[in-house]
């Protein structure tokens, strides 16, 4: 049986009112190889990402390509693309941490948010395809699409694993590290805690045609370099990469987020106009208003995804790029598991409770910490009894 024939797919719209399937396209030609999950539409606002998919899916079925693993395609919010709205009761991409998934399965079914239903379906498709997977390969993996509401070039984000590099640097775009680790609850946090594959990429503004090109193009580049395709059978792939480079218009490679600017539902928030995401900043410079006080950039870099609409819980992220030196050194650290050396700096412990995990006293260690906790890939950090609990996504699945 031909690759053609194997595809299940149904056509989906994002029109007003009309629900998109959940399942947009399956691609599995039996042969060995990662599960790759692609998914559009979280954010009810951002259907670019469906569009991309249904796009990129008709292509690989018309050239009937030989699939290494299994490619599934699945649409987010449904409900929130219905109503070309980011979310209806709660954002979807928050939605994803333990806590919130252990109440949405103990809450009666009718008495579940939108979200919440939307959250245990996917969930609920994500571990029936792993679990069925089981035997085949020991990669999965998630390319998560989205779109924003300001102008500004494409990127990606991830969590900061080795192997998440193999993705997310395998797209000639920027990719911010850290990102996600500021997001409590995201979806590509239920990927990560399993050790899995897992980046984002972010297209361009919602409206924009271009953003589904460059998503379209983005699911291409990702599944050579994930090895679900060869890159002999994608002539088209340099001049895939060559668009979005250019898109990306010379930005740094790699940046970090310094800062994110938290929103609850009570705050009133209005960003100054005319910014774009990767816009530089200088220290002092007046960035939005939030419940009556001015928000000013703490040191010079970049900014990410300003909220220019009604909706979110983010009001905006601050950056500055890395030096690929200090890649290249993460890499060897970790590589040679350098991470337990470091009970033997000043003020840090290990964790009594968490293997993987480290204490860290503020009042002690001071000099440079943070930074090599980054280096070491322990970018999640949090509160605990006055110090600082650093940990890291896993490496492997």
């Amino acid at each position: 049986m031909g690759l053609e024939e194997q595809v299940q797919t149904r056509t989906s719209t994002t029109q007003a009112g009309v629900f998109p399937p959940r399942e947009l396209g399956v691609l599995d030609d039996g042969r060995p190889g990662p599960l790759f999950f692609i998914t559009g539409g979280i954010h009810g606002n951002e259907p670019a990402g469906v569009h991309a998919i249904e796009r990129a899916f008709a292509e690989l079925s018309e050239r009937g390509l030989s699939i290494a693993g299994r490619v599934v395609f699945l649409s987010g919010n449904r409900a929130a693309l219905a109503q070309k709205v980011r979310y209806l009761d709660r954002d979807l991409n928050r939605s994803w941490g333990a806590a919130s998934i252990a109440r949405a399965w103990s809450t009666p079914a009718e008495a579940r948010t939108h979200e919440e239903r939307e959250m245990l379906a996917l969930l609920a498709r994500f571990e029936a395809e792993i679990d069925g997977f089981s035997g085949r390969g020991d990669k999965v993996a998630c390319l998560d699409l989205h779109t924003s509401s300001s102008e500004g070039p494409p990127f990606s984000c991830m969590g900061d694993t080795l192997r998440n590099r193999e993705i997310a640097f395998a797209l000639p775009v920027p990719a911010i590290l850290g990102l996600e680790e500021t997001l409590e609850g995201a979806m590509l946090d239920m990927f990560y805690e399993r050790g899995a594959i897992a980046v984002a990429v972010e297209g361009g503004l919602h409206e924009d045609p271009r953003a589904v090109e460059r998503l379209c193009d983005a699911i291409w580049i990702a599944l050579v370099a994930a090895g679900v395709l060869r890159s002999r059978e994608v002539p088209e792939l340099d001049e895939r990469k060559r668009r979005l480079r250019e898109a990306a218009g010379g930005l740094p490679s790699v940046l970090e987020v310094r800062h994110r600017e938290e929103l609850v539902s009570e705050d009133e928030f209005e960003m100054r106009p005319g910014y774009r995401s990767f816009d530089r900043l200088k220290a002092g410079e007046e960035l939005a208003v939030k419940n009556g006080q001015t928000l000013r950039a703490k040191e010079d870099g970049f900014i990410f995804l300003p909220l220019y609409q009604g909706k979110g819980s983010d009001g905006f992220f601050l950056g500055r790029a890395v030096r690929p030196f200090w890649l290249r050194v993460s890499a060897l650290l970790r590589r040679l598991r350098c991470g337990v050396l470091l009970p033997l700096f000043p003020g840090v412990g290990q964790h009594p409770e968490h293997d993987d995990a480290f204490l860290v006293d503020p009042r002690v260690a001071r000099y440079f910490v943070i930074e090599i906790f980054h280096l070491l890939g322990y970018r999640r950090r949090r509160p605990e009894s006055g110090k600082l609990v650093f940990t890291r996504r896993p490496e492997s699945f």
